[in-house]
């Protein structure tokens, strides 16, 4: 048992960067995921303080990104998003940066949906620059 740590932890140093793990999409499909853009409610918790907020969100599609303005504490804020595939079964995950300052509001979002086919997102965030995943903000699309 202690060999085969041991080659694992010898093994090669491509097997331990995450580099290609994801690739990004680029070019945004209306179609996939389909209904992505639309209106949403948000509620989260800010990783650097830890206070809870609440507003609201809207996505809107461009060429290469989703556009995102968020709106939540009487702060209008824009931002970005964009997907993308990982691992070998190439999982979809959305990549968001909302424009805060003093730094940016980095977001790792799995989609998700209602019975209604409505998307829950749910996203982990961090301040860029800093290595923990300490906050949360999840989406919850409107009915249009």
């Amino acid at each position: 048992m202690k060999r085969l740590l041991v080659l694992c932890l010898l093994g090669s140093p491509a097997s331990f960067y995450a580099a290609d793990f994801c690739e990004r999409d680029t070019t945004i499909d209306p179609e996939f995921p389909a209904g992505l853009g639309g209106s949403y409610e948000i509620v989260g918790k800010d990783p650097l303080t830890g206070s809870a907020y609440a507003g609201s969100l809207i996505v809107d599609y461009g060429k290469s990104t989703y556009s995102l303005t968020r709106s939540a504490q009487d702060d209008k804020v824009h931002g970005d998003a964009w997907i993308e595939r990982c691992g070998a079964d190439k999982i979809v995950v959305l990549i968001a940066r909302h424009y805060t300052k003093p730094a940016p509001l980095d977001l790792r979002c799995s989609l998700g949906a209602d019975g209604g086919n409505y998307y829950r997102t749910t996203c982990r965030t961090r301040y860029l620059g800093t290595h923990r995943w300490s906050g949360l903000e999840a989406w919850f699309q409107e009915q249009e």
